[in-house]
C-alpha cells in the first residue's frame, strides 16, 4: 500500500432535494482503496456509480461524510482548492472524450501539462506518450479527424500526462466496440502500473470489471457487494 495515493471515504452520503424532500443518491459507508491498487466500481445506470466518482474527483461535495486521499481531506478543500488539488493529482478518463475540437492531438495534451503549471520537458514528454500509445503520428490532427478509439487514447493520454497519483475513469469503454474497448482497458491497466497510480474505472461492463484486481458493486446508492471483503472474510 502507498500510503501517498490511498482512498479513505467515511460515511459518504449524497442527497438531492426534491420537492417531495430529499432522495438519496449514495450512502456510502467506510470504504479504504489502498495506494496503487485497480478496482472496478460496478452497478446498472442510476446506481450511483457516477455520483461516487464524481465525489472522489472533487467534481461535487457530498451532503455528509468524507474522502481523503494520501494525506489531503478534499471535501474540507474549497472549490479552488479541490480544482488544484485535482490537476495536480488525479487524471479522469469520461465516456465522452470532452476533447477541444480547435486543438490539435498534441495541443489538447499539452494543455493538461499548462494548466498544471508543470511545462518541463513537455514536447518531448508529449510526444513519447503518443508514441506509446500508438498515436505517434496523429499529433498533428485535429479531434473530428480521429475514430472513436483513437480519441479515447488521446483522451487518456491526457489524463496521465501529469503522472497523476489517482487514475479514475468513468465508463470510459461505454461507446466503443469490443476491441477498442479492450485497447483502452489496456491502456489504462498499463498507465496505472507505469505510473503506480490509484485505478477506480466505473463500468457495468462484467468483462471490464474483471481486468481490475477488486469489485465493488453498488444498488441503489449502496454497496452490496465487495470482492476484497468477500475474499476477507
Amino acid at each position: 500500500m502507498n500510503a501517498s495515493n490511498t482512498i479513505q471515504v467515511r460515511g459518504l452520503v449524497v442527497e438531492h432535494p426534491t420537492a417531495a424532500g430529499p432522495i438519496r443518491a449514495l450512502d456510502c459507508p467506510d470504504f479504504v482503496v489502498a495506494g496503487g491498487a485497480s478496482v472496478a466500481i460496478e452497478g446498472p445506470s442510476g446506481c450511483g456509480k457516477s455520483t461516487l466518482l464524481g465525489v472522489l474527483a472533487g467534481l461535487a461535495l457530498p451532503t455528509a461524510g468524507s474522502v481523503t486521499v494520501g494525506p489531503t481531506e478534499i471535501t474540507a478543500l474549497s472549490e479552488p482548492g479541490r480544482v488544484a488539488f485535482r490537476k495536480s493529482t488525479i487524471g479522469v478518463v469520461y465516456q465522452a472524450d470532452n476533447l477541444l475540437p480547435f486543438l490539435t492531438v498534441t495541443e489538447n495534451i499539452r494543455l493538461q501539462l499548462a494548466l498544471c503549471n508543470d511545462t518541463t520537458d513537455a514536447e518531448k514528454r508529449t510526444a513519447d506518450l503518443l508514441d506509446r500509445l500508438g498515436l505517434g503520428d496523429l499529433g498533428a490532427r485535429l479531434p473530428d479527424q480521429l475514430s472513436g478509439g483513437q480519441r479515447q487514447r488521446v483522451a487518456i493520454a491526457r489524463a496521465i500526462v501529469h503522472r497523476p497519483a489517482v487514475l479514475l475513469a468513468d465508463e470510459p469503454t461505454g461507446a466503443l466496440d469490443e476491441a477498442n474497448a479492450a485497447v483502452v482497458v489496456q491502456l489504462l491497466l498499463e498507465a496505472h502500473q507505469q505510473l503506480q497510480s490509484t485505478l477506480i474505472i466505473v463500468t457495468h461492463d462484467p468483462s471490464v470489471a474483471s481486468r481490475l484486481q477488486r469489485r465493488v458493486a453498488l444498488r441503489a446508492g449502496s454497496i452490496v457487494h465487495d470482492s476484497e471483503a468477500a475474499h476477507v472474510s
